[in-house]
């Protein structure tokens, strides 16, 4: 459930909605509440902002319950619980009368529906699929212009996508794309396949490393090691001193660098260094399986 103003939230409570009695409770006192004229929700938005007055803030919430619960049912296509949709729509107007400023103008109504929008499209696009099917604010939009837009559950056909394109300022294969998984369904992964054939979970490969793997993994990481050092003791100073600052360090130098801290030039440096990987290379070659560790390192 979407966070809401503490304050607020504990000045109107919400929990005679979890039943079909409560919520037609909840829909009679919503009804019940008295208009505002704007004079009325100018003071009342005042006292709230001026002097955090809870009591002017729950009578400006409660005023404009009728305008939740007329947002939600317009939503009631999309095969939610009214109440829920009620309740995440009467969040989102808990935050409109805490963020309104009466000083602009405004009447809250106007204000606040697009907070109550916000917050049932939100909990629509948490509840419609385990998997988020809206990743980018573009597909957001897309997920509920097509429902409006859609005249049956059957997929687009490319024309009919090519004119929503055009209608909607993006290019026929998202739409496509969008339609897709709005009418794809979620599958378990605990799903028979079929009698006594196993689970869908059954045919996805786990491409994790067994215990074995990772023992001969971590073994033979301690024998490149070991032969690194013997292979590197084999070389003199400088030779050492640029192989490992070149391959062997979190922050490998550079040539240009390694020319400056020895004073030689950026060539002679390459050189020393190809000299130096060749002594390297003679040393593993010897080796079984000695080429394929030495592509492990250098």
């Amino acid at each position: 459930m979407t966070t809401c103003p503490v304050a607020l939230h504990r000045s109107l409570d919400l929990s005679s909605a979890d039943n079909d009695a409560g919520f037609r409770q909840f829909v009679q006192q919503a009804f019940q509440a008295p208009l505002l004229s704007a004079a009325e929700e100018q003071e009342l938005a005042i006292r709230f902002r001026q002097f955090n007055d809870l009591d002017a803030a729950h009578k400006l919430v409660h005023a404009y319950l009728r305008l939740v619960l007329k947002i939600a049912r317009e939503y009631g296509n999309y095969h939610l619980h009214l109440p829920d949709l009620v309740q995440e729509g009467t969040v989102g107007l808990m935050h409109a009368v805490k963020k309104f400023d009466p000083g602009l103008g405004n009447r809250l109504s106007s204000y606040a529906v697009w907070w109550i929008r916000a917050a049932i499209h939100e909990f629509i696009l948490n509840s419609w699929r385990m998997v988020k099917i809206a990743t980018t604010q573009l597909k957001r939009q897309l997920f509920f212009k097509l429902r409006q837009a859609k005249d049956s559950s059957l997929p687009l056909n490319w024309e009919d996508a090519e004119e929503l394109a055009k209608k909607f300022g993006t290019d026929v294969a998202t739409i496509l794309e969008m339609d897709g998984r709005m009418l794809g369904a979620d599958t378990s992964l605990n799903q028979t396949i079929l009698e006594d054939e196993g689970e869908i979970i059954d045919l996805i490969p786990d491409h994790r490393p067994d215990q074995e793997q990772a023992v001969m993994a971590g073994e033979q990481q301690v024998r490149i090691r070991t032969l690194l050092r013997q292979g590197l003791n084999l070389l003199n100073p400088r030779e050492q001193l640029i192989i490992t600052q070149r391959f062997l360090t979190d922050q490998q130098s550079t040539l240009d660098v390694l020319a400056s801290r020895l004073s030689i030039s950026r060539e002679r440096v390459r050189q020393i260094e190809k000299r130096a990987l060749d002594k390297l290379k003679a040393f593993f070659v010897t080796i079984p399986d000695g080429r394929d560790l030495l592509a492990e390192t250098v």
